[in-house]
């Protein structure tokens, strides 16, 4: 019968000392137990954290690189509307040419492309018969071919007035 009145809160019976020992040291081992399984899951969930952040961070980098994709199609589409859109074969021959370009102006050489000054100086070439071109104004007349001679112009109806 005393171990109902122990639990009923009566007097409390003294435990030995080899017992109270080993309590304590399974008290140790459980409240240790705990802490380790509280650590393990608090690695677990900072891993699974981790975890989610890098997969939204590569899904973020994936549709930041689609985007990027899709505006440089539409940008690619609009300079071939305007026809203004140049391979990377075309944009290197283009920056070759500019480099000679730069290259022969640096040298001294005058390009008649660039240089806007000399192209409206320049007349533009006539060209015309020297012979022939007294003759425009006045009459050809028949007389003073036959008298010469028939020659190479056999035909003389052809050139009546």
């Amino acid at each position: 019968m005393a171990a109902p009145a122990a639990e009923t809160g009566g007097k409390k019976k003294k435990i030995p000392a080899h017992l109270a020992a080993i309590q304590k040291q399974q008290e140790e081992l459980r409240r240790r137990q705990e802490e380790e399984e509280r650590l393990v899951a608090e690695e677990k969930a900072r891993i699974e954290e981790e975890e989610r952040k890098a997969s939204e961070d590569l899904k973020r980098k994936e549709e930041e690189k689609a985007r990027k994709k899709q505006k440089e199609k539409e940008k690619i589409e609009q300079l071939k509307k305007e026809g203004k859109f140049m391979t990377k074969a075309q944009k290197e021959e283009k920056a070759r040419n500019e480099r000679k370009l730069q290259q022969m102006m640096a040298a001294g050489i005058n390009v008649a492309a660039l240089d806007s000054s000399s192209a409206e100086t320049k007349k533009k070439a006539v060209y015309e018969n020297k012979k022939r071109g007294g003759r425009k104004d006045k009459k050809v007349s028949v007389e003073p071919l036959r008298r010469v001679g028939m020659g190479k112009r056999a035909n003389m109806d052809d050139l009546s007035p």
